[in-house]
């Protein structure tokens, strides 16, 4: 069976079809989403007096408590200094009392200039990280490497960890709607989770990952993508249970040759779907229809 979407703007409703039970144990209501004009998941955020929304960032309500040990066996990194339990932040900016600021250096920045004193003082509780500023008196888990790459492979170990079902949203429109869609048709479980705002990347994924509390029933992550391969990459990092792919259009040809190679990308999240996963199509896309579906997985 196909299950597919109509983007008129009407409204949204539910049916009371259920997918495979054996995905670890979670009936999943049948939907179809009809999108209003008005709703938009930013209408829900409070403005910034800048004119622009305030996201949700590394929040310590409802994100998971890593122990140091986790920490440390999770990035493959070394305790020097202990610390107590926290969730993980990788924004200063937004860093509350009792997280551990993991940071990240990339290309053209580097978060270990901004572990200082004053970080402390703020109630951060611990560094992740290749190192820490003189006289840092709190946690420290050190990162020998790319701590980009260490990132990843704690988003892997809580991947590894998380037993509920796992629903994975990409497409070129409509990622972050549909996502806060899914939740509201599931919300009857009580324990659903979504990703922040618009958490589509990389570093964003693996953050959702990493903040996922282990007793959630369902987690509903969007990913995107600008080039070949990425999808790829975010789904090897999240292994959604549940993928869905909702319309192939024109926003990433910058980087492509045709839609025919969009679609080919927005395909990556099926690639590696296990037997008895669920894809979940929009059947009024004729590229989203015509991509291939692996042998065993539900569609």
């Amino acid at each position: 069976m196909s299950h597919g979407y109509n983007t008129s703007p009407i409204f949204l409703y539910q049916t009371h079809k259920f997918f495979p039970s054996h995905i670890n144990q979670v009936a999943l209501p049948h939907f179809h989403l009809k999108l209003l004009p008005w709703f938009h998941p930013k209408s829900l955020l409070k403005p910034h007096k800048s004119g622009f929304p305030i996201y949700p960032s590394c929040s310590v309500k409802n994100s998971f408590i890593w122990t140091a040990t986790e920490i440390a066996e999770a990035v493959q990194g070394r305790i020097l200094r202990w610390g107590p339990p926290g969730s993980v932040c990788t924004d200063t900016r937004n860093l509350e009392s009792t997280q551990w600021f993991f940071a990240i250096k990339g290309e053209k920045f580097d978060a270990h200039q901004f572990v200082t004193p004053e970080l402390s003082q703020r109630g951060c509780v611990g560094v992740i990280g290749n190192r820490v500023c003189k006289n840092w008196d709190k946690g420290f888990v050190q990162i020998n490497g790319d701590t980009l790459v260490s990132l990843i492979n704690m988003a892997n170990y809580a991947r590894e960890k998380f037993l509920g079902t796992l629903i994975g949203v990409t497409g070129c429109t409509g990622k972050t709607t549909t996502k806060a869609m899914i939740a509201l048709c599931l919300e009857g479980l009580d324990e659903v989770y979504q990703s922040h705002g618009n958490w589509n990347n990389r570093i964003g994924v693996a953050l959702s990952l990493i903040g996922l509390p282990r007793s959630t029933r369902v987690a509903i992550l969007e990913m995107g993508m600008s080039r070949k391969g990425e999808i790829l990459e975010l789904a090897k990092m999240g292994r959604p249970n549940v993928r869905v792919i909702l319309n192939v259009g024109a926003s990433h040809l910058e980087n492509f040759g045709s839609l025919e190679e969009v679609a080919m990308a927005k395909g990556e999240i099926l690639e590696e779907a296990m037997p008895g996963d669920v894809v979940v199509l929009n059947a009024d896309d004729p590229l989203v229809m015509g991509l291939h579906v692996p042998r065993g997985v539900k569609k």
